[in-house]
């Protein structure tokens, strides 16, 4: 059954999202934001991030001229700022627009306090080699999965990425939420029902919602968490 992304989720509210992965994460943002017109809506980075003009929403952070972004607010203030928020909508990874990544030791940065997080992954790379030019951090990507460079990135790589415990979800607080994105035609509607069917085998339990669908046309399907 198709939801919107605001059917999708099913919050309630106060909320605050950490959104972490690649694939979208600030296009989720926008689209989170233009959902809740109602709402009082927050924008912030906990990394940086570009501006970003999203329905009623209010983005906060610290402008930098020479990068044209916003950097993270204190913690102590960030803190306070989403307390008089009926949604905050926190940025808190970086891929650099690549669409598979390893991450240090201090990614992403969540703050405690997130009443979710949000991991956007793609199916875009299957099947692709496993290269600078496609991944955030390779070294650590290749740890992270087994892989060797150039070789070609698997959906168990994939899987190891989110939820192997140095993965996308790490660091994360609140309930669990992963979202395959960019699902636009029955072929990779069949690959993310796959990869979210193989996750729920792998890792039971993992996750509170698991989602696919696609964020440029406001379309998400839920797979269920108890499927054998």
């Amino acid at each position: 059954m198709h939801k919107s992304l605001k059917n999708a989720l099913g919050l309630s509210f106060p909320s605050i999202l950490a959104v972490v992965g690649c694939g979208g994460k600030t296009s989720f943002i926008e689209l989170a934001a233009r959902s809740y017109p109602s709402m009082k809506v927050l924008i912030s980075p906990t990394t940086k991030m570009f501006p970003l003009n999203a329905g009623n929403a209010h983005c906060r952070g610290i402008f930098n001229e020479n990068s044209g972004k916003l950097e993270a607010l204190p913690a102590d203030e960030l803190a306070g700022l989403t307390a008089q928020y009926d949604l905050s909508l926190l940025e808190a990874d970086g891929s650099r627009s690549l669409l598979c990544k390893g991450w240090r030791e201090d990614e992403p940065v969540v703050p405690e306090y997130c009443t979710h997080t949000i991991g956007i992954v793609t199916m875009s790379l299957l099947g692709e080699a496993a290269t600078d030019g496609a991944v955030h951090n390779l070294p650590l990507f290749l740890s992270l999965t087994g892989l060797r460079e150039s070789q070609l990135i698997t959906m168990q790589a994939l899987m190891s990425m989110v939820c192997a415990p140095g993965g996308m979800f790490k660091n994360s607080a609140g309930s669990r939420v992963l979202l395959v994105n960019q699902v636009e035609d029955d072929s990779t509607c069949n690959q993310a029902y796959r990869f979210l069917e193989e996750i729920i085998k792998s890792y039971p339990g993992f996750f509170d919602k698991l989602l696919f669908g696609s964020v440029h046309r406001d379309t998400f399907e839920e797979v269920r968490n108890d499927i054998q």
